[in-house]
């Protein structure tokens, strides 16, 4: 049906009429907002697609020019929270127009040592018409010492109370904004964002309905110290003693337990689908035979470190604490520890939370790190940061939902610690694993990185990855969606089909080769990758059927030991 001039513009006047109502609903929200101890800093009505200049975003969280993309057009509202007489919380809220917004909140979480917003989330968040929320955790910065320093209430911040805050405002927010209530509240938060939302289920169980959590940072201290036991493990900061071993030695070494364990688990495609279940001896690389040349090879003083450094981490007393670094994992959390002949750690996290927040002295360094460093900062515990919250009865009892997800290539996090959560939380709830299952699935992902990346096919719509894939936009494919599937439908997800691309471009080409995601020593071994796969809630693991290994229909869920 052809439109006439005079309808086209009636249409506009009224689109431009809709536009102005919209742009003056926000600036009354941003001109009245009333929320005890929340002052608003700015706010602004944006139109989908603008590129918005994030001014005066600190260099670490992406500085000095950093900007993000609008994905719909929202009342942008920027808070700042007291939360005591000496410390904030800062809030972002990109709230979708009414006749958008799908009744739903969504918050986010934050990575490291804090203090960047989740952009990424929050642009996928609107564009599906959440009420998307970020915040900094009560500092700005994801580097430095500065921000802890002899400020306790800001680590309570950082450690257990801005997400709750951020729960709490939000949903105020809404109900000024819509005038109504959400109907769901759910957060999806990765890394320390997985530590966040664990912990808040345990100590605020009615702040969400659904948590999407990923390689969850949680024994947080104990992951941040293993950097630097390891590190002395393999004979650093002493660069010159023969048992040291050389940051070049260590993607060889790598290589190497690839191609040995890789074949075990049925297919080669240059991934080690479950390192917890395989033992490496380096005594294999020693020089004499032949695996690596005289360059590369382990000294026998070097196979006693590298040994030392695939065992789990006690503490004084000798109890295990923390389990072993996982097989195949980029090793440069520790062994990247020299720069130009002198040794320094590049795994900053530590030096910076022990300076700022345990020790409270700007000049400690790690060089003499050991276990007794550990066990001091596990007995202070600032800012409740070191989470091992496994009642989640609660939670459980008001039919709260969770959705974890952990890479077994995870560099930063072991993904064993996610396996001791899983068995802790169900004992300290008294459930039988079905009844565990029925509110709590862990998905591990064989050949993710942390948090996302890697060779494996890892892209399940995670956490702090933008855009989504639109084509697979789908609870079976995009793990926020199963959540909300399960929380509102009752539909349990069985799987999550994760996808690889070409050079790891999200919604780009799907590949069916992966051997440019590895070192050449073992490229020629690798063969047709998984393109799709569905991964399996633990216990069960994804095993090749009879199909075509590329497709998800390729593969079943079945027993570890079958």
């Amino acid at each position: 049906m052809k439109i006439s001039a005079s309808t086209k513009l009636l249409l506009l006047g009224a689109f431009a009429r809709l536009a102005r109502c919209t742009a003056d609903k926000c600036a009354s929200l941003g001109s009245q907002l009333s929320i005890p101890d929340t002052q608003v800093i700015t706010y602004s009505y944006e139109t989908n697609g603008t590129v918005l200049p994030l001014l005066g975003t600190v260099a670490s969280c992406g500085g000095p020019d950093p900007s993000a993309v609008i994905t719909a057009d929202i009342c942008r509202v920027v808070l700042l929270v007291a939360t005591s007489s000496s410390s904030e919380v800062q809030l972002e809220a990109w709230l979708p127009d009414s006749d958008v917004w799908n009744s739903r909140l969504l918050a986010t979480g934050t990575g490291g040592i804090g203090g960047c917003i989740d952009y990424p989330t929050m642009q996928n968040g609107a564009a599906l018409g959440f009420a998307s929320f970020g915040m900094n955790a009560g500092h700005n910065g994801s580097t430095g010492f500065e921000f802890f320093l002899n400020r306790p209430e800001v680590l309570n911040d950082f450690g257990y109370r801005s997400l709750h805050v951020e729960a709490s405002v939000g949903t105020q927010v809404v109900e000024q904004y819509y005038g109504a209530s959400s109907t769901k509240k759910y957060y999806a938060g990765c890394s320390t964002g997985g530590r966040q939302g664990f912990q808040n289920a345990h100590l605020y169980p009615d702040d969400f309905d659904g948590l999407l959590l990923g390689s969850p940072g949680v024994n947080w201290l104990r992951i941040v110290a293993s950097k630097g036991i390891l590190a002395h493990r393999i004979g650093w900061p002493n660069l010159d003693s023969p048992a040291y071993v050389r940051p070049e030695q260590w993607p060889a070494i790598v290589a190497e337990q690839i191609r040995q364990l890789d074949p075990l688990d049925g297919v080669t495609d240059g991934i080690i689908d479950e390192p917890t279940r395989h033992r490496f001896d380096p005594q294999t690389l020693a020089c004499g035979t032949g695996l690596l040349n005289a360059t590369l090879c382990l000294t026998p003083q070097q196979v006693i470190s590298v040994r030392k450094a695939y065992e789990p981490v006690a503490d004084s007393s000798g109890h295990v604490v923390y389990p072993a670094f996982d097989l195949g994992a980029n090793t440069n959390v520790f062994s990247a520890n020299q720069q130009n002949g002198i040794a320094k750690l590049s795994y900053t996290t530590l030096q910076d939370f022990w300076r700022g927040a345990v020790y409270n002295d700007s000049a400690w360094t790690p060089e003499n790190f050991s276990t007794a460093d550990m066990d001091f900062a596990l007995a202070a515990n600032p800012g409740q940061v070191n989470a091992w919250d496994t009642d989640l009865s609660e939670f459980h009892r008001r039919g709260g939902k969770i959705i974890s997800y952990h890479g077994r290539n995870d560099e930063t996090v072991t993904s064993a610690l996610s396996e001791w959560f899983y068995s802790d939380v169900q004992s300290n709830t008294n459930l039988t694993l079905e009844e565990t299952q029925a509110f709590y699935r862990l998905f591990f992902i064989p050949g993710m990185h942390h948090c996302g990346g890697g060779p494996g096919a890892w892209s399940i719509g995670n956490a702090q990855r933008y855009p989504y894939d639109q084509v697979l936009l789908d609870p079976s494919h995009n793990a926020l969606l199963a959540l909300i599937d399960w929380v509102e439908n009752s539909r349990t997800p069985e799987t999550l089909i994760g996808t690889k691309y070409l050079d790891d471009v999200v919604g780009g080409q799907d590949v069916s080769q992966r051997s440019k995601s590895y070192p050449p020593s073992i490229s020629s071994s690798i063969s047709l990758i998984n393109s799709h796969l569905a991964h399996c809630p633990y216990p069960s693991v994804s095993k090749q059927d009879h199909g075509d290994p590329k497709l998800a229909t390729g593969w079943k869920c079945a027993s570890s030991e079958n």
